[in-house]
């Protein structure tokens, strides 16, 4: 007598996340807001790291990485990004944003950028 199994894939993966809608604002004098949508597709809870930068004086040279929670019930959210300073930094400066979905062990989402 021989027995039959199935052999399926036990690693969970997780929902497939887009980001849409880059837009930067100066909140203070002290502190920029990169702000944007993400949206999910799946039925499960998930967390994804947004990786945005500002273009200042024709480089990207301030970053910010943080990781969101969506949860289950929603299909997207809101995301806000602070860049800060000690100074009067971003008050004084003239920029424009992009981000992007890092994405750990394959490759990072493609660059959403800010348009005017």
């Amino acid at each position: 007598m021989s027995v039959a199994g199935c052999l399926f894939d036990q690693t969970e993966t997780g929902p497939d996340f887009t980001l849409h809608n880059i837009r930067s604002h100066l909140a203070d004098q002290e502190t920029a807001i990169v702000v944007g949508r993400v949206k999910k597709r799946g039925d499960a809870a998930g967390n994804v790291s947004i990786r945005a930068e500002l273009l200042i004086e024709d480089e990207y040279n301030h970053a910010s990485i943080q990781t969101f929670v969506i949860s289950e019930d929603v299909d997207g959210r809101v995301i806000a990004l602070p860049f800060t300073s000690d100074s009067s930094f971003y008050d004084e400066q003239t920029f424009t944003a992009r981000a992007k979905i890092i994405r750990h062990g394959e490759a990072d989402g493609e660059w959403v950028s800010e348009t005017a």
